[in-house]
């Protein structure tokens, strides 16, 4: 079950804005990142600990990376990107952003400002990697749009099993997901009379997938492709029906 749901979230921070409190653990993660990197970087060069100074350097240094990601997988910043000069006048205008940030914020402290070399040096890494990160959801998002605009009845003999992703479910189809706008309950009612059901307010299985139903409480669903889903309390039931 660990590997299926560390499918599920890579597939929803590759393809779409993440929100609530995965957007919150992801920004939280790439802060600290940011200031570990820049506490390396003092320690290395100057041999001191900055590290208060390196969680608000992060701030203004990597944090608006992230937001310039996640707005470039939104409908307007797919949009957008699409072109790579507009990619390229994006990257820079984050990069004049980020430098101003950090500039008012010596200013408001009475420091000098970082020289204008060594502000870009710093922003190198975190620049680099959100070209590839783009990139890369782009070509998410054009591999999703190369898939057949089949109907989830068309589909159904095909899917092993289906999960809720926010406005949108994922359709598990031989290891690969595929990924419909609509929410589950549209889903389960498109593929009612085709074999699947509902187990948990996150799952659907196709019944001639499953394996196997383990537990005497909390039971677990085993699938033919090795997918384990829990089974919520209130969906048990359905696993008796014919």
């Amino acid at each position: 079950m660990a590997t299926v749901m560390k499918v599920s979230v890579l597939s929803r921070i590759r393809t779409e804005p993440l929100r609530g409190p995965m957007l919150a653990a992801v920004t939280l993660t790439v802060w600290l990142a940011g200031a570990f990197y820049c506490s390396g970087y003092e320690l290395f060069s100057r041999g001191i600990n900055t590290w208060p100074e390196c969680l608000i350097w992060s701030t203004f240094g990597v944090l608006p990376w992230l937001a310039l990601f996640e707005w470039s997988k939104s409908r307007e910043g797919r949009r957008i990107t699409a072109a790579p000069v507009n990619l390229a006048a994006m990257l820079a205008g984050t990069a004049i952003v980020s430098l101003a940030l950090e500039a008012l914020l010596a200013l408001a402290e009475g420091e000098s400002a970082t020289p204008l070399a060594l502000a870009l040096l710093r922003r190198l890494p975190a620049a680099g990697i959100s070209f590839v990160l783009i990139l890369w959801a782009r070509e998410g998002g054009a591999a999703a749009a190369k898939e057949p605009d089949l109907t989830l009845a068309a589909l159904a003999p095909t899917i092993d099993w289906v999960s809720a992703a926010d406005n949108y479910v994922e359709l598990h189809i031989g290891g690969r997901v595929m990924m419909r706008r609509m929410t589950l309950a549209e889903a389960e009612q498109a593929l009612t009379g085709r074999g699947f059901v509902r187990i948990h307010r996150r799952f659907l299985v196709n019944r001639e997938r499953i394996a196997a139903v383990r537990g005497n409480g909390e039971k677990i669903v085993r699938l033919a492709d090795g997918a384990e889903l829990p089974v919520g309390k209130r969906f048990a039931t359905n696993l008796l029906a014919a």
